[in-house]
C-alpha cells in the first residue's frame, strides 16, 4: 500500500491509544519506567500474557511480556471489522488479523519503512491523563514518537493518507531533531531519516541536556533527550 493508493480512500487510525513494546520481562520494564519518571495505571483483563501500562503526560506505552513485532502504534478504532476492510480495499497487506467470534479483535499493518501499526477494537488500559505531570526530572517533556525512513518523503505521503496532520513546534530546533512532524489519532509522531538514528525513538526535551542524550530500557526502547 502506498500513499498514492490511499489518498482517496477516507481511511482512518481512531484514536491513539498506546505505544506498544514486547519485553521479556515486565518487571524490569516497569522498574526502568518507575525510574524514570512513569506512572503506572490499571489495565483490562483482555491479553493472556502479563502486561502493563505507564505513561508520562501523553505518552502512554503499553509493556506486553509477549513476542510480537515491537514497537507498535497501537490505537482503538469503533468498527474494527469494517475498518479492516476498508484497510485491504485500500491495498494495505495486513500482517495480522484477529476478527473470529470470541477473540480480542486487532489487525496490523506496516508503514512503508516497516514500522508495525496496530487497531484494536476497544481499549486495553484506563489511563488517568492527570495522574502524570508529563515532565520527568530526568528526560524532561515528551515531545514525540520518531520514526526513521530510508525514503522519508514517502513515509510522509503515507502518514498524510492516514489522516496525520502536518505540527509545528516553532521553539524546537530542527538541528536537535531533524524530523517532519505530523498528529497522528492524538499522538505526535516524527519521521525523519534513517542516518539520523537507525531506530525508532521516544524522544524528550530537557533544557541542559547535551547533545542527544540516549537512554535504552530493558526491552530495547530508544529514549532520546535533546
Amino acid at each position: 500500500m502506498n500513499a498514492e493508493d490511499m489518498s482517496e480512500t477516507g481511511l482512518s487510525l481512531g484514536r491513539f491509544h498506546e505505544i506498544s513494546v514486547s519485553t521479556d520481562s515486565l518487571d524490569e520494564s516497569l522498574r526502568f519506567y518507575d525510574l524514570m519518571g512513569f506512572v503506572a495505571h490499571r489495565v483490562e483483563s483482555v491479553w493472556p500474557h502479563p502486561y502493563a501500562v505507564v505513561s508520562l503526560g501523553s505518552l502512554v506505552i503499553g509493556l506486553h511480556e509477549y513476542r510480537f513485532p515491537s514497537p507498535s502504534i497501537t490505537c482503538v478504532q469503533q468498527g474494527l471489522t469494517d475498518a479492516l476492510e476498508s484497510f485491504r480495499d485500500a491495498g494495505a497487506v495486513i500482517a495480522f488479523a484477529k476478527t473470529e467470534p470470541g477473540q480480542f479483535k486487532e489487525f496490523g499493518f506496516r508503514d512503508p519503512a516497516g514500522h508495525m501499526v496496530t487497531l484494536l477494537e476497544k481499549a486495553t488500559h484506563h489511563v488517568d491523563a492527570l495522574a502524570s505531570s508529563g515532565r520527568s526530572r530526568t528526560l524532561g517533556q515528551f515531545l514525540g514518537f520518531s520514526l526513521p525512513s530510508a525514503a522519508p518523503e514517502i513515509s510522509r505521503g503515507f502518514w498524510r493518507a492516514l489522516g496525520a496532520t502536518p505540527l509545528t513546534m516553532p521553539s524546537l530546533d530542527s538541528r536537535h531533531w531533524p524530523a517532519a512532524l505530523f498528529d497522528a489519532a492524538g499522538l505526535t509522531i516524527g519521521i525523519h531519516d534513517e542516518s539520523w538514528l537507525d531506530k525508532p525513538a521516544l524522544v524528550f526535551q530537557r533544557a541542559g541536556a547535551a547533545d542527544r542524550t540516549v537512554f535504552e530500557s530493558p526491552e530495547g526502547a530508544r529514549l532520546v533527550v535533546i
